[in-house]
């Protein structure tokens, strides 16, 4: 069984995405970041998640996606414990 990985899709200067950053750092959450200003196939692929519209941070854990920064439910989607 592969085990899933917390994708970030983000941009350099979005405060939401730093906020983000910060909170999974403390908390010792694995995360890959995935750059949307650099890739625009990235940049589509993240923003079919939010009807087309670019939002970041979207994330993605297997097939969950949670749009924006949202603690609660990224707890939520990877079956961890909101703290």
């Amino acid at each position: 069984m592969t085990e899933q990985k917390l994708q970030m899709y983000c941009t350099p200067w979005c405060g939401d995405c730093r906020a983000a950053r910060q909170w999974l750092e403390s908390r010792g959450i694995e995360y890959e970041e995935i750059d949307v200003s650099t890739d625009l196939s990235l940049r589509e692929k993240a923003a079919a998640h939010n009807n087309g519209e670019l939002h970041t941070p979207t994330f993605e854990y297997g097939e969950a996606v949670c749009v924006d920064f949202r603690p609660e439910h990224l707890c939520k989607i990877m079956g961890i414990e909101y703290r």
